[in-house]
């Protein structure tokens, strides 16, 4: 049986996966709220627990108290290092550093770490296991409900909601509109058809790629455009530098609040090369910061 530790981050995967994945991500103080302690938190603390399925093996000879501090304090440093190596990752996928993509590689990390952990757990004595167990977890509710006020209960409650709020509105000014824009790119299969599962990925100078552009918005007006660029990049470690860059093709783009459109377009490479970025960017028009971007890598042979 999975301890009340690990149970909590497989419930806090399929709660934001509720958000996210659904139309309350258009929510966004909810998508925030739900979103921010997940990122911050969740991975680090199932990675910490994989790694450190021994009670103490953080803090040896230290009380539970710090022992517990020690782990939350792991699990945020761990939840940075795992949207580092997911960000990575996604960078050479045609999603690229996509908030769903995010989400998905983040949530995977989460429920195979807290996987591992449970192994290991069960492979120690009880009393060694790291965790909390539903008994204890019963317990503390029931001795904070019976030693505090209802009163205190109640205002600590109050105090955790506005403080959550205030947050997610601070993220909904921060953003404007608040509106979800989406990016994506499907390949074309031997029957026409298109798909998410027939990028090219071996093509010849001059030799035409058909592609769908897919652009969508959630709650407000998009004008803008999508700049298709071919590009020669040099990758080192993370750094990614683009040492020559062509414009294939510009897809204009205008759609109203909740539309969704996909646009059939060929390119025909012109650059020869073994590693070459065929790259996606979406802009609103008059702004030179793309809003979104995603990137196919080609081997381009000469004609």
């Amino acid at each position: 049986m999975l301890a009340a530790d690990l149970f909590a981050v497989i419930a806090s995967v399929a709660l934001l996966a509720g958000v996210v994945f659904t139309p309350l991500g258009d929510i966004r103080v909810l998508a925030v709220v739900i979103g921010l302690p997940f990122v911050l938190l969740v991975p680090g603390y199932a990675l910490v627990s994989a790694v450190f399925p021994r009670r103490g093996d953080l803090a040896p000879n230290s009380t539970t108290e710090i022992s517990w501090v020690a782990r939350i304090v792991a699990s945020v440093a761990g939840s940075g290092i795992a949207l580092t190596v997911v960000g990575v990752v996604l960078d050479f996928t045609v999603w690229g550093f996509d908030r769903t993509a995010i989400v998905m590689g983040l949530s995977v990390v989460s429920i195979v770490a807290t996987g591992v952990a449970w192994y290991r757990r069960r492979r120690l004595a009880t009393t060694d296991q790291a965790g909390i167990d539903f008994g204890a977890v019963r317990s503390t509710v029931r001795t904070t409900v019976i030693d505090e006020s209802a009163v205190s209960v109640v205002l600590t409650i109050l105090v955790v909601i506005a403080a959550a709020g205030a947050v997610g509105v601070v993220a909904e000014e921060s953003t404007g509109e608040g509106s979800v824009i989406e990016l994506y790119v499907l390949g074309e299969d031997e029957s026409g058809e298109l798909t998410a599962e027939a990028y090219p990925s071996n093509v010849t100078a001059g030799e035409p790629i058909t592609a769908g552009v897919g652009v969508g918005t959630s709650r407000s007006s998009f004008d803008g455009y999508v700049s298709v660029r071919l590009e020669r990049v040099t990758v080192d470690g993370d750094e990614v530098t683009v040492r020559e860059s062509r414009r294939l093709d510009r897809i204009d783009i205008q759609l109203t609040p909740g539309e969704r459109t996909t646009r059939r377009h060929t390119v025909r490479p012109s650059m020869v090369g073994e590693q070459l970025r065929l790259t996606y960017r979406l802009y609103r028009t008059g702004s030179d910061s793309p809003l979104r971007q995603v990137h196919l890598w080609l081997r381009v042979r000469p004609s």
